[in-house]
């Protein structure tokens, strides 16, 4: 059974479904399908950061940092929002280890990684995972919580 977006908030049963929009996070009740052929609502589940951070290959606490710094000295408390931006934006890893590792065994010396708009840390963690320990060397990122991800899992050396 197939639900599409008819109009705000309305959901019908079509052939193909439809995927649910950036502003459905505003108000859950976009969330909640009405009849079916049992006659019941049904409610659509959002995925947890956790879920979402499995999803893309990260290990359970990447996004998990608490409450943070950023480059102005503002604290951020620790909140889901970033983190589902995040990810999304991120890389997926199973496919990136997969093909980090084929490109690395190509190399006759050892090889080091720098990586611009890296997001939270995905190149690094692959190219680390294929290389070594410390064979990333940079990474860069405008945003602030991917930045203070990405300075957690890989410290600047002093």
């Amino acid at each position: 059974m197939n639900y599409a977006l008819q109009a705000f908030g309305d959901y019908r049963e079509t052939e193909q479904a439809s995927a649910l929009k950036q502003r459905d996070y505003k108000d859950a009740t976009d969330l909640i399908l009405r009849g079916g052929n049992d006659n019941m609502d049904a409610i659509v589940r959002r995925l947890t950061p956790l879920e979402c951070t499995r999803l893309q290959g990260f290990p359970d606490d990447w996004v998990e940092i608490g409450d943070w710094v950023d480059s102005n000295g503002k604290l951020h408390k620790d909140a889901d929002s970033p983190k589902y931006k995040a990810l999304g934006n991120s890389i997926a890893i199973p496919f990136w280890f997969y093909l980090l590792r084929r490109i690395a065994a190509q190399y006759e010396r050892p090889a080091t990684l720098g990586s611009l708009f890296d997001g939270i840390g995905g190149f690094p963690y692959c190219w680390e995972m294929c290389n070594g320990k410390g064979t990333a060397i940079w990474a860069s990122e405008i945003e602030e919580f991917p930045i203070a991800v990405t300075k957690l899992h890989f410290p600047e050396e002093e």
